[in-house]
């Protein structure tokens, strides 16, 4: 008797991720290729004209005062290059210009969004390759990482690294459940040459590759990549890239603790900014900012013994405390819990996708002006004022909540488990008085 042919087999999970990832790919470039961006666009282009200028220790040191300059040399050599690889081309290709927005040098806002759009695609690779080791998230979950509307307003129109920032942590994380110590310092310290918040993680893979006697290697090698991309700014003008760049303390009052402080409108908590703060404001942020590095050396160190596959929990703890009680969170930065958040836990990664999402069309949309020169979409591009934060501020409150609530849960969970633990404990019998 003939057995049945056997049905056609249905296309592979993971190329389903592919197609969502190329299909986000193609949007975010026309994107990019269509729009100038928010803020920080211009504010890149200017920095990557003065740096061609002046160099970057006098570009420091001319904005002594402000700190208004925080990136670090790796970024502001992308900014130099990129302004004048658009001039050159603008000079050779000048029949390019029709195809981009009206600014000059014209390719200046398309690539300075290229390296954060091109890392969430070889985001979504690493997401999958630790999946085939762990096996987790689901497919459907990575779908939707891959097609986040959050990515496409961070990367496609935004116009800043986070994205890129966030490659390189997760490839450090990825590396920690290869155990591979050199390459997971490798990543780390490019990482932290993007964007100085990828230290505040640090401990994590410290504490990690401590319980597994690589302790020193890694520190070692993490150190090496750190000041060769430092060595610049640390030799000529140590005490301004200190404080422009490691001292940065992002906005107050625009989230979380500080936004509702400033709601009070208290004599001193009133003021959104990064700059000249109060007396009361400078203390605030300072109490937030340490409980946030204790909090998470702690974590790291009670974590420390967890398998490989755990730390990318630890690192989404890591992002919902400093979420929780950050001084002041930007818009791109919602793209940075993302991919670890998705490992840990998928319904906290469609909560604050979601949030996330709502806060930041939110916020784009009230910011942005159309190609005619309106307020709203489609959007061609964006500048936050401090006059139009009171249309925006209150939708940061949706993520954070998730954030909070996460951490709640988490801790109830902790207690559950150890209440457990000890009513599971037998007790030792008394021992018997001797007979008299």
């Amino acid at each position: 008797m003939n057995s049945a042919p056997n049905a056609p087999a249905g296309p592979r999970p993971e190329f389903l991720v592919w197609c969502a990832a190329l299909c986000a790919l193609f949007l975010k470039l026309y994107c990019a290729s269509t729009t100038i961006g928010t803020t920080d666009v211009f504010l890149h282009t200017f920095y990557g004209k003065k740096l061609a200028a002046i160099g970057l220790t006098a570009m420091y040191q001319a904005t002594e005062r402000t700190a208004i300059f925080n990136h670090t040399p790796l970024v502001a050599g992308y900014f130099a290059g990129t302004y004048e690889s658009a001039v050159f081309l603008g000079s050779k290709f000048p029949f390019l210009a029709k195809y981009f927005p009206p600014r000059e040098p014209f390719l200046v806002p398309f690539l300075l969004r290229l390296p954060p759009i091109l890392a969430d695609l070889l985001t979504v690779w690493v997401l999958l390759r630790i999946r085939r080791k762990i096996g987790q998230p689901p497919i459907w979950a990575l779908c939707l990482f891959a097609m986040s509307p959050v990515s496409f307003m961070v990367s496609g129109y935004h116009g800043n690294f986070d994205s890129t920032m966030v490659l390189f942590l997760l490839l450090a994380a990825w590396m920690c459940i290869e155990e591979r110590p050199l390459l997971c310092a490798l990543f780390l310290g490019v990482s932290c040459n993007i964007k100085i918040v990828s230290v505040l993680l640090g401990p994590i893979f410290f504490f990690y590759w401590l319980h597994r006697q690589h302790a020193w290697r890694f520190a070692l090698c993490t150190a090496a990549v750190c000041l060769a991309g430092w060595s610049i700014p640390l030799v000529e003008c140590p005490l301004l890239f200190l404080h422009n760049v490691l001292g940065y303390n992002s906005y107050w009052g625009i989230w979380g603790i500080t936004s509702w402080l400033r709601a009070t409108h208290w004599h001193g908590f009133e003021r959104i900014s990064f700059t000249d703060l109060s007396a009361a404001q400078r203390i605030t942020m300072n109490i937030l900012k340490f409980t946030v590095i204790f909090s998470i050396l702690f974590l790291a160190w009670r974590r420390r013994t967890l398998p490989g596959k755990s730390l990318v929990s630890t690192i989404a703890y890591a992002w919902a405390i400093f979420f929780t009680l950050a001084p002041g969170v930007c818009a791109q930065y919602m793209v940075w819990p993302a991919p670890f958040i998705l490992l840990c836990s998928t319904p906290w990664y469609v909560a604050l996708t979601a949030t996330s999402s709502i806060f930041l069309f939110q916020f784009y949309n009230t910011i942005s002006v159309n190609p005619d020169g309106k307020f709203g979409m489609p959007w061609y591009y964006g500048f936050s004022t401090n006059a139009l934060s009171s249309q925006w501020v209150p939708w940061t409150n949706l993520p954070w909540l998730v954030m909070f609530g996460a951490l709640i849960v988490l801790w109830w969970k902790h207690r559950s488990r150890a209440s457990l633990a000890e009513a599971g404990t037998p007790r030792t019998p008394p021992i018997p008085l001797p007979a008299t």
